[in-house]
Parts: C-alpha cells; sequence; structure tokens
C-alpha cells in the first residue's frame, strides 16, 4: 500500500484497503489514520466514512468499557455522523445510476451499523443512569427502523426498567406484531 501510495497519494483504494488492512490486524488507531485520508479521495470518500464509523464504534465500545461515558458518547455520536453521510453519498450514486455493486454492498450495511450506534448510544446514556435520554434514543431508533424487531427490545427494556407500564404494554404488542 505505500508503494501504491507513494505512487500516486489520491489512490482512494489504497489508503481504504490499508486502513482495512490495520483495522482487521486491531491497529485501530492507524486504520483511522487511513480512512481520514481516504476521505480526500472521491471515490471512495463513502466507504472511508462507512469504515470510519466502525472505527468510532470500536472506539466508543472501548471507553464505555473503561466508564468513560462522556467520551464514548462523543465517539457513537461521531460514528453515527460519518453513517448518514455516507448514506446519503451511497443512496445519491445508485440513484443516479453510477454506484457501483461494491458501494451497494457498503448501504445494504447502513441499517445494521445505525441500529448498532443508537444500542450503543443508548447503553451509554443507561450506563450514566439518564434513562429519560436512553428511553429518546430508543425512541428514535424505533422511529427510523419500525419494522425492525431489535429496535422496540431495545425500548420495551429501558421501559421496563424504569415502570412505564403503559408504553411497554404497547411496544410489547408491536414486537409481537413483528414476529
Amino acid at each position: 500500500y505505500a508503494r501504491a501510495i507513494s505512487a500516486d497519494p489520491t489512490f482512494g483504494g489504497a489508503w481504504l484497503n490499508w486502513g482495512t488492512t490495520l483495522a482487521e490486524e486491531g491497529n485501530i488507531e492507524d486504520a483511522e489514520t487511513m480512512f481520514l485520508k481516504a476521505l480526500n479521495c472521491p471515490e471512495v470518500k463513502a466507504k472511508a466514512m462507512m469504515n470510519l464509523a466502525l472505527v468510532f464504534q470500536k472506539k466508543g465500545e472501548g471507553s464505555a468499557a473503561k466508564g468513560d461515558f462522556p467520551t464514548a458518547k462523543q465517539l457513537v455520536a461521531k460514528a453515527a455522523e460519518y453513517l448518514e453521510d455516507a448514506k446519503k453519498m451511497l443512496d445519491e450514486a445508485i440513484t443516479s445510476g453510477v454506484g457501483s455493486e461494491e458501494e451497494k454492498m457498503y448501504a445494504s450495511q447502513f441499517g445494521p451499523l445505525r441500529l448498532h450506534c443508537h444500542r450503543l448510544a443508548g447503553s451509554i446514556l443507561f450506563g450514566q443512569r439518564d434513562f429519560a435520554a436512553c428511553e429518546e434514543e430508543f425512541r428514535e431508533a424505533t422511529k427510523k427502523f419500525p419494522y425492525i424487531v431489535g429496535a422496540w427490545e431495545m425500548l420495551a427494556r429501558v421501559l421496563e426498567l424504569q415502570g412505564k407500564s403503559d408504553d411497554l404494554s404497547s411496544v410489547r404488542k408491536k414486537i409481537d406484531e413483528l414476529r
């Protein structure tokens, strides 16, 4: 990758692949650097954003595991932002007819990755004992993903823990309808 980049620093595929290799080896910090470099290459910008979202999710999980909830919250919010921006770019490419099969594959990963951001953000808020914000996060997930049972299950858990039986009853009915 280094040779390809020294020959052509605008070769986005090399930055992206190098970042992917580093991430797979567990070298998240250097992977982040490569994906950030790939952002400057228009042909892979959306893919770099999707990969950066994964990096920030991983870093957010690590921060949350250490009890650093404020940092974890910021990292997960950044992951969600990258996902939303990438999704717009991928959708534009696909609807205009210039999107590749690889871009379609990346776009198909938006839902699971974005839902994971909601799950992480809600867990962080729960860890901070901010149950109202956790509930709000999970309600947002059900708005974005109304047909995904897991989104409703997250909301049900926080409602149950708060003792909100009326809301919980309607959410459980929704879960039953979706199954």
